[in-house]
């Protein structure tokens, strides 16, 4: 009987000395990302990859089968207007769940970390809303995945192009840049820092240890 009540006693003592695993919902909350975001997010990702792909190719290695097979997948304005659709969904979503996302670490890190991710909804708004607007000041036609959505039409709009061949090659590099510092940083809170950074975007349960 003193046995049998021990092991009852260990028992009830392990489960209450676990944390409770919180499934992951819709909505974001405090101690991770939601669904949607994490979507949204991984979506975003894989867009600027492919993008990046195709434009590194070509510049790489020119015209051939695999830099027309990588431009069919993924056409330069078509992924950038994507891109565009995406991060105004992102957005709204992060503006809908202001009030129950995950804080930012106190201290400089924190405003380093929400400093650069303003910077990156900057960059991935305005590049490709840069592009459009050179395309439709050109007076080309505005296409997506060869569906026209404008047609062409005879226009040289200045102000429209200027931004575009003055900005959109140097501040690609820097979301280049950033893309590669973000990727960085993920792996140092992940592997050194060993914190929760990386697990609140990559999908793991709240309570749940991916070591």
């Amino acid at each position: 009987m003193v046995k049998g009540t021990a092991n009852n006693t260990a028992l009830n003592s392990d489960l209450t000395s676990k944390p409770a695993q919180t499934p992951i919902g819709w909505r974001d909350s405090p101690n991770g990302y939601g669904r949607v975001s994490r979507t949204l997010h991984w979506l975003t990702a894989a867009l600027v990859t492919l993008q990046f792909t195709v434009l590194l190719a070509w510049r790489g290695m020119g015209e051939n089968a695999i830099t027309l097979f990588l431009a069919s997948i993924g056409p330069h304005g078509s992924l950038g207007f994507m891109i565009l659709i995406v991060t105004l969904a992102r957005l709204g979503w992060a503006w809908i769940n202001r009030k129950q996302r995950p804080p930012y670490t106190p201290g400089l890190g924190g405003r380093l970390a929400r400093f650069v991710h303003i910077t990156f909804y900057g960059l991935l708004m305005w590049l490709p809303a840069f592009a459009i607007l050179r395309q439709y000041g050109r007076g080309g036609a505005l296409r997506f995945y060869g569906m026209e959505l404008l047609p062409e039409a005879e226009r040289d709009i200045t102000w429209m192009i200027a931004p575009a061949e003055l900005l959109h090659g140097p501040l690609s590099w820097l979301l280049g840049g950033l893309v590669i510092g973000h990727i960085m940083m993920a792996l140092i809170h992940r592997f050194w820092l060993k914190d929760r950074v990386l697990a609140r975007m990559w999908g793991e349960v709240a309570g749940k240890n991916l070591d």
